[in-house]
C-alpha cells in the first residue's frame, strides 16, 4: 500500500499545465487567447500535461506517427459542421485532459493548441458569408472557419465585432497576403482587433488554406 501510494504520489506530481509542459511554446499571450506552439521531436515524449482550458487544436504536419497515452478525458463528439480532421475545437467543460503524447516517426510532429482564456464573452457578428469560407464550428468562445482564399484572389472584409486570428494551414511558394502580413508557411499567424477591416490577396498559383478564428 506505501509503494502504491508512492507511486501515485509521484505520479501525480509529475502533472504540469499543458502551458508549462516544454515543448507546448507560449508565442502570444493577450487575455483572450494563448497560442502554443508545439514541437515534438522524432523519437520524443512530452511530459504528462493537462488540457482544461476551452482549445481549438490545429495539426501542422502531414501524416506523422504519433500516440498518445491517455490518463484522463472527457468523451468528445465530432463538433466540425464538415470533414476537417486537422482542425477542431474542445471545451474540456466536464472533465480535463490528461495525457502525454510521443512522436515515434522520422520528421517532427507539430500542432498549434490555441487556449481561449476569455471568460467575458460577447455578441458577434453572424457568420461570414464569402466564397472560400468554409465554418467548422461555431461555439460559445469562438467560431472557426477553413478558408481557402484561391490564387490571384482579393477578398476585402468589413469590419468585424470579434477580435479574429488567422492562421496559415499549409506551405506556399506564393504568399498569401493579409493586411501586412505575408503567410507562406504552415503555423504563420496574424491577430487582428475587433473594428479592423481585413484584406486577402492571392498571389500566382497559391492555395494556401487557413484557420480563421472570430474570437468571442
Amino acid at each position: 500500500m506505501i509503494l502504491t501510494g508512492t507511486i501515485l504520489c509521484s505520479f501525480s506530481l509529475a502533472q504540469v499545465p499543458v502551458s508549462k509542459e516544454p515543448r507546448h511554446h507560449d508565442i502570444f499571450e493577450n487575455g483572450h487567447v494563448r497560442i502554443l506552439d508545439v514541437h515534438i521531436p522524432p523519437g520524443d515524449t512530452s511530459m504528462i500535461h493537462i488540457h482544461a482550458t476551452p482549445s481549438v487544436f490545429l495539426i501542422l504536419t502531414n501524416t506523422v506517427k504519433v500516440g498518445s497515452q491517455v490518463i484522463s478525458e472527457e468523451k468528445r463528439a465530432k463538433l466540425n459542421t464538415t470533414e476537417d480532421e486537422n482542425v477542431w475545437f474542445e471545451g474540456f467543460y466536464k472533465q480535463p485532459r490528461i495525457h502525454r503524447v510521443w512522436n515515434s516517426d522520422t520528421t517532427e510532429y507539430h500542432v498549434m493548441d490555441i487556449e481561449l482564456t476569455n471568460k467575458n464573452y460577447i455578441a458577434i457578428d453572424p457568420p461570414l458569408q464569402q466564397a472560400g469560407f468554409t465554418l467548422l464550428f461555431d461555439e460559445k468562445p469562438v467560431r472557426g472557419y477553413r478558408v481557402n482564399p484561391g490564387p490571384s484572389v482579393k477578398i476585402s472584409l468589413p469590419a468585424r465585432k470579434a477580435d479574429i486570428l488567422i492562421v496559415c494551414l499549409s506551405d506556399s511558394a506564393d504568399p498569401v497576403q493579409i493586411n501586412e502580413k505575408s503567410f507562406n508557411k504552415k503555423g504563420d499567424w496574424l491577430y487582428i482587433k475587433s473594428g479592423n477591416t481585413i484584406l486577402i490577396k492571392g498571389a500566382g498559383t497559391s492555395k494556401t488554406a487557413f484557420g480563421f478564428f472570430e474570437l468571442r
